[in-house]
């Protein structure tokens, strides 16, 4: 206040007063103009994008496409589809005359659906290199993993459809140059004490090393593998050597509590970073105040020595570099995860979720190929019982007599899956709405939807339990 009288003394000026409705020009000056509500007749709206939508796309489609034009028998197939009649259905040859009703056309691809329900499936024109394009998404390509004949076979039969398929995937798996130098060849060995089937997914887990891998970039040196006893879905995270009780409790908790919850049980072998120290670490991290004890059981855990040996064989398809192993741990768990096992009959990532996630190859498909969004019939999710005769003598097939990886497959594992498709999904059941659901609410009809779904994921629990049940008695 001084420093402003002594500069305001050396003017000579006289203060009057003025009120404030007349005092326009100082008025103004004290106000925020962020504050005022009357806007600027020469004011502009200016439009900033600060969002930016990219959708990737494959050319593998209008490559089908034109590849139809080149087949004769798919010509006539797709104008007999096209236009309905005696005549056109008299030129087809006899083996597209007796199943003419099983295809179906949209935006110019043809669909094969092998018994009314199923999956409608891409059909790929033969005399061109598409079918081994696939097969090399599906088995050469990291998300394949390199697996074996009838994993492959299941996964590529789930999307895509041409005839003698099964003959086909066999003979390019055998041909694999890096299957033959990676894998080693199966033999028998004893069998181990089964653990009890858990009743639910990420209710059991069980975990172990791998160690001795060469040190990568960030100096690790093993792998902590993770499997739902139940799903068989697994998780992957590198490791250093040095990893303590504590650092397998924060990997523990950022990798299966994060996604799953805390699961009941927990089955590992003696190592001793998997003893009471571990649960201790885990529920400090977790802020709880609950105590626990550990009990020991004498039963074998071979399920987590086979996800071992399945992932040290991607590997070896893959990893060209010693310090490259770690950047191929997410492929190796998709294409684990993303493959039919034999106990289940399901893939784990349908188990868990009741659909199937999308890959490159499924970019453009619309329906029951969008990778997630397929149909099915209500009664191929029941039970055992509800199936027809040659399902189940597929099915009691593909556990009894097919090895995960690379045994002699049996004739009945090519009457299992040529014209079979064990990916299902829940949409099936919430598509049968009866009119009177066009009457009722929203609230109503997404209440009704939810718990079809929920019936549909219990109804597939069952199966996977009494699945699970048989292969190991």
């Amino acid at each position: 206040m001084a420093r402003w009288l002594s500069f305001f003394a050396e003017y000579n000026f006289t203060v009057e007063y003025k009120p404030g409705r007349l005092n326009v020009v100082a008025d103004a000056l004290s106000r925020r103009p962020d504050f005022e509500t009357v806007a600027k007749p020469n004011s502009e709206t200016v439009t900033v994008a600060v969002m930016t939508s990219s959708v990737p796309f494959t050319t593998l489609y209008d490559d089908v496409r034109r590849a139809y034009a080149q087949d004769g028998e798919i010509v006539k197939l797709l104008t007999h589809l096209s236009q309905p009649s005696r005549e056109s259905l008299k030129r087809l040859s006899p083996a597209y005359r007796s199943a003419s009703d099983r295809y179906t056309t949209r935006n110019g691809l043809l669909y094969y659906t092998a018994v009314s329900g199923d999956t409608p499936r891409v059909v790929i024109p033969g005399g061109t290199d598409l079918r081994l394009r696939i097969m090399f998404e599906y088995h050469d390509a990291p998300i394949g993993g390199h697996r074996g004949r009838e994993k492959t076979y299941l996964t590529v039969s789930r999307d895509f459809y041409w005839p003698r398929q099964y003959q086909f995937v066999r003979k390019y798996v055998r041909a694999c140059e890096v299957c033959q130098r990676v894998k080693s060849s199966p033999s028998l060995r004893a069998p181990l004490q089964p653990l009890p089937v858990p009743a639910e997914c990420w209710e059991s887990i069980s975990m172990d090393f791998v160690f001795g891998l060469p040190k990568d970039a960030r100096g690790n040196t093993g792998i902590l593998v993770f499997v739902d006893r139940f799903s068989k879905m697994v998780h992957l995270v590198a490791v250093p050597e040095t990893i303590t009780a504590s650092g397998c409790a924060f990997v523990f908790i950022d990798t299966i509590f994060r996604l799953h919850g805390l699961p009941r049980e927990l089955v590992t072998d003696s190592d001793p970073r998997f003893t009471a120290d571990f649960w201790r670490s885990v529920f400090k991290l977790l802020g709880t105040r609950l105590k626990m004890s550990t009990s020991d059981h004498p039963e074998s855990d071979g399920q987590t020595e086979r996800a071992n040996r399945v992932l040290e064989e991607i590997l070896r398809g893959y990893v060209h570099s010693f310090k490259s192993w770690s950047e191929f741990l997410p492929m190796v768990e998709f294409a684990i995860s993303n493959s039919v096992h034999a106990s289940t009959t399901h893939t784990p990532f349908y188990v868990n979720g009741l659909r199937h996630p999308r890959v490159p190859t499924l970019l453009e498909c619309n329906s029951g190929l969008r990778g997630g969004g397929t149909r099915a019939s209500k009664n191929r999710i029941g039970s055992r019982s509800s199936r027809s005769d040659e399902e189940v003598i597929a099915f009691d097939a593909d556990i009894d007599n097919i090895d995960i990886e690379e045994d002699d497959a049996s004739e009945s594992a090519e009457a299992l899956t040529e014209e079979d498709d064990p990916s299902e999904s829940a949409e099936a059941l919430t598509e049968e709405k009866v009119d009177v659901a066009a009457v009722r609410s929203q609230h109503t009809e997404a209440n009704e939807s939810s718990d079809e779904f929920i019936l549909a994921r219990e109804t597939v629990v069952r199966f996977v339990q009494d699945s699970i049940a048989e292969a190991v008695t």
